[in-house]
């Protein structure tokens, strides 16, 4: 027993890397929403694998591990939200775990189950709103289902809701709860529950951002920061182990921010950073995060802004040259990364919540509507297929995040999970 607490606590502070067969948060590793895994185009009988029922409908993605698929529902009559483990393979419910909600203040679009949860190869962590108490709680689980610890988040004034996706990183689990009354950016040990650090900000309007967790260089060594945004504090870079602030550009969302920082760069090969946020009211633009040169850190700038029909609740998708951007109403813009120039845009006939995926090189869109979007993108929009996945009648509709693992795609759609590979 000694040892094998020993090995479990030993893993959580050495973390381990997700591959091929893991989407561990919201929009898969690292945020970037990217898999190099090939799925089918045409999401149909033929390459249905299985389909599950829910505890509920939401607009919560799946995050998987392996074999082990997390993802909430709620039911709004009871006042309560489930977490369901499911088989990855086949579908099979492996266990349930009711919290008791209680009944608050929702948006007609938001809803009890709409925080993603986060996991690594031993624990689970869901953050889901206690309305009884008017407050925030984070809850973890082991992979069987066994209850690890609680932390109060703490209270939350918005106009739309709770929303607060956790991040994972090594031993240690972040959380951005920014909103109308304050608020802050925190880390929590995985281990325990215990907090590790919290950085306050005065309140404007509410940030439902997933952090972006990225590695930098510094006179004193590597590290990692925490980079989130908001109307309060702008663009903020944290140092990821003790809280404190590295870098601002403030004054620089004057609306509610929704889209998550995401690194257009990445995947590029180039050393340099460009982090892309965005708010409410067709604001988004690029900022180049500090660097270390000749010693010393560079200041941040922000080297490009978008213009047109910008993205407000999807948050766009680059492969590190070319940036797409899908805006609520359907129009696709590829952006080149560096410049921001616009490359080609294409008016998609729908509306969208849900971000897109790049997976295998092309472009999945899934719609409120229930309609799948496949594209081959590299050249201008050519349309590969376009999938009715038809959303059950106890949710109207579909904006939920897709997942992606092992060469499946799992979509949500209400109270119901498809996955979809090749048979």
């Amino acid at each position: 027993m000694k040892r094998s607490l020993s090995l479990l606590l030993s893993a959580l502070v050495i973390g381990t890397s997700p591959g091929n067969d893991s989407w561990p948060r919201f929009r898969g590793a690292d945020g970037a929403g990217i898999s190099d895994t090939r799925v089918p185009t045409a999401l149909d009988e033929k390459s249905l694998l299985w389909s599950a029922p829910l505890p509920g409908p939401g607009s919560s993605s799946p995050s998987i591990w392996g074999d082990h698929l997390f993802v909430t529902g709620e039911d709004r009559e009871k006042h309560t939200v489930s977490l369901r483990c499911l088989d990855a393979q086949s579908g099979k419910a492996l266990w349930t775990k009711r919290l008791e909600v209680g009944e608050y203040h929702l948006h007609q679009f938001n809803n009890t189950a709409s925080s993603s949860p986060a996991v690594n190869e031993d624990l689970v962590i869901v953050s889901w709103y206690r309305g009884t108490k008017n407050v925030a709680i984070l809850s973890a689980y082991d992979h069987a289902g066994k209850p690890l610890w609680d932390y109060e988040i703490g209270a939350i004034k918005s106009q739309h809701g709770a929303n607060i996706h956790p991040v994972i990183h090594e031993d240690r689990v972040v959380v951005c709860n920014l909103h109308q009354d304050g608020g802050y950016v925190g880390a929590i040990s995985l281990k325990d529950g215990q907090e590790i650090w919290k950085t306050s900000y005065p309140g404007d309007k509410t940030s439902y951002v997933t952090p972006l967790i990225r590695k930098v260089q510094r006179p004193n060594g590597p590290g990692y920061e925490v980079i989130v945004a908001s109307q309060s504090t702008g663009v903020i870079g944290l140092d990821l182990k003790d809280g404190k602030e590295q870098w601002t550009v403030p004054n620089s969302l004057k609306e509610r921010t929704i889209v998550s920082p995401i690194d257009v760069l990445k995947g590029s090969g180039s050393e340099d950073c460009l982090i892309a946020v965005g708010c409410k009211n067709g604001v988004y633009f690029t900022v180049r995060p500090p660097s270390l040169k000749g010693g010393e850190m560079s200041k941040p700038e922000v080297v490009w802004n978008m213009k047109g029909k910008t993205p407000y609740v999807p948050t766009p998708v680059s492969d590190g040259t070319t940036v797409y951007s899908l805006s609520d109403g359907g129009a696709l813009v590829a952006l080149d990364a560096l410049t921001g120039e616009m490359r080609w845009k294409e008016q998609i006939p729908a509306n969208f919540y849900a971000s897109p995926l790049l997976i295998g090189g092309q472009l999945y869109a899934l719609s409120r509507e229930g309609e799948m979007f496949v594209a081959d993108v590299k050249k201008g929009y050519q349309e590969v297929a376009r999938s009715p996945l038809n959303p059950g009648p106890e949710s109207k509709w579909a904006d939920a995040t897709p997942a992606v693992s092992g060469g499946r795609i799992f979509v949500r759609l209400g109270a119901r999970l498809d996955c979809y590979g090749v048979k």
